[in-house]
């Protein structure tokens, strides 16, 4: 069966489920370094794969360009972009401008069952590395709490820039996942924070979160400076 058997009847609603589910399939294997950088996207054949038409994945492509994933270039297509040192910066430089700022708003807003949410996140993390998940489980619980630290905010448009700064910087986060002693840091982390947070100490949280973010971004960059010399 193809996506498109799989959409609704209705052709506008169909097209973007379809353009939806295309997306999320190429990013992951962006991700997880299945098209590495500098690899060709080639449409024709993900087309045969998938048993869709070009028209929703050149949309995913475009989709894909403004979240920093690929490279539109008029004669070659859409290329795969490399993981580099200043693309990882300007990320998490983008990050602890925003973040942060949420997370102040968030803890003085914070009801009782926001409160619940981070603690059944900071859990699910906790949980996962227990378990020793796969990168790509931990980077969703990652994101998760993160995301239930956020929430109580309200700024829904702040939200969804840091929702798009995650999935630019989930490539990078995997170099950091992948080792053990950045997983037991991470998890110190975000176990301060969620106190912080359950204290309701906005100031605490803020510069807890600054220094995790920070942390995460020297971790990321010092994995790449590795990479670049290895041989």
């Amino acid at each position: 069966m193809s996506i498109e058997d799989m959409t609704p009847n209705s052709s506008i609603i169909k097209r973007h489920t379809v353009t939806a589910t295309v997306l999320e399939l190429i990013r992951d294997r962006i991700v997880e370094g299945v098209y590495p950088g500098g690899q060709q996207i080639r449409q024709e054949a993900i087309a045969e794969e998938f048993g869709v038409s070009r028209i929703p994945i050149r949309e995913a492509l475009v989709q894909l360009e403004a979240e920093g994933f690929v490279q539109i270039h008029t004669h070659k297509g859409a290329v795969v972009a490399q993981l580099t040192v200043e693309d990882a910066i300007d990320i998490f430089e983008a990050r602890l401008v925003l973040e942060p700022s949420i997370l102040r708003q968030a803890v003085t807003k914070a009801t009782a069952e926001d409160i619940e949410r981070v603690r059944k996140a900071l859990h699910e993390y906790e949980r996962g590395v227990a378990n020793d998940a796969s990168p790509a489980q931990l980077s969703q619980l990652n994101w998760a709490f993160h995301k239930a630290l956020s929430s109580a905010s309200g700024r829904w448009r702040s939200l969804a820039v840091l929702s798009s700064l995650y999935k630019s910087a989930d490539r990078y986060l995997r170099l950091q996942i992948d080792n053990a002693e950045a997983r037991r840091n991470a998890l110190e982390d975000h176990r301060a924070i969620a106190a912080a947070f359950v204290q309701q100490d906005a100031a605490l949280a803020q510069r807890l979160l600054a220094r995790h973010i920070s942390g995460a971004r020297d971790d990321v960059t010092k994995s790449l400076n590795m990479l670049k010399k290895a041989p």
